[in-house]
């Protein structure tokens, strides 16, 4: 176990909010000074190769189908975000996502005329999204790729910055590699909802073991402003999903592992995987940051 000291503002004071395995395998506390929400103690620190270990080309035979068709149904929630960078950067220029997947998102700002790269610690992703698109992407971490200072025009990092070890880091590498006037979109999780309010240790993003911080928009503000960067713009966002990933989300919420087998089955059965809509229940936020 690896105690954690806050990532926000360093102090190591407070109070506990859910213990491990009630919301998920750590426990979850929020710091008395500042109120960043995190993961403390972890069962291990995050690190590249856990990531691989974990998430190799032959997990992604296994296990990838899901994540993958998320990722390309999840295209669509980003039309506004892709005519808001080209309202900036009307000839587009050099963009980078952290987290790059399989490469879908990427492969949408590529076909608008981006110069796209990824950064994607899952192998199997970066081999996809060459083979598939064409599109480069680093098997590493952000700061072991070790991109070039002010090399950058747009920086975009989705669902990323809540698994991270060291987010005040990440934020302040993701500084150094833009170009002055450059544009860093994130998108995470929020927790000051009324989602949250209601369903506490049930909460579908918390009870992820893989989230290690849990941003309100007052500290995913405050980290950003710590590294230099300034706020543009908050959209409180929602995102295309099938009925069978929020029958899924259900089971999450429900705890139980019974209801979790029921409700697979069901879905498995009426093919709900084939239908999908767009739900906005305002329990995510994307942050458009300018350097």
């Amino acid at each position: 176990m690896i105690n954690i000291p806050c990532n926000l503002c360093g102090a190591d004071d407070y109070t506990i909010l859910f213990k491990s395995g009630i919301a998920q395998i750590n426990q979850i506390v929020k710091c008395n000074h500042c109120s960043l929400m995190y993961a403390n103690p972890r069962m291990h620190d995050v690190s590249q190769e856990v990531f691989i270990k974990e998430f190799d080309p032959a997990w992604v035979l296994a296990h990838g189908q899901r994540r993958f068709e998320k990722e390309s149904l999840q295209i669509r929630d980003y039309k506004k975000t892709q005519a808001y960078i080209n309202k900036n950067y009307p000839n587009q220029g050099k963009l980078i996502e952290i987290g790059s997947g399989f490469g879908h998102l990427l492969n949408f700002f590529k076909q608008d005329g981006w110069d796209v790269m990824g950064i994607e610690p899952l192998k199997g992703g970066c081999l996809f999204s060459e083979s598939e698109f064409g599109i480069k992407a680093i098997p590493k971490t952000l700061e072991e790729a070790s991109l070039n200072e002010n090399s950058v025009d747009v920086v975009l990092m989705m669902h990323v910055i809540e698994h991270v070890s060291d987010p005040s880091s990440t934020f302040k590498e993701v500084y150094r590699i833009l170009k002055p006037g450059g544009i860093f979109i994130l998108e995470t999780p929020r927790y000051d909802t009324f989602m949250f309010k209601m369903f506490a240790k049930r909460e579908r993003s918390l009870s992820c073991n893989g989230h290690i911080y849990f941003f309100t928009t007052h500290t995913l503000k405050k980290m950003a402003t710590n590294a230099a960067l300034t706020v543009q713009k908050i959209d409180y966002v929602g995102r295309s999903l099938t009925l069978d990933r929020m029958i899924w989300n259900i089971g999450v919420i429900s705890k139980s592992a019974t209801i979790k087998r029921s409700l697979k089955w069901i879905s498995a059965k009426l093919r709900f995987n084939k239908i999908w809509f767009y739900l906005n229940m305002k329990d995510m936020q994307r942050m458009y940051l300018k350097k």
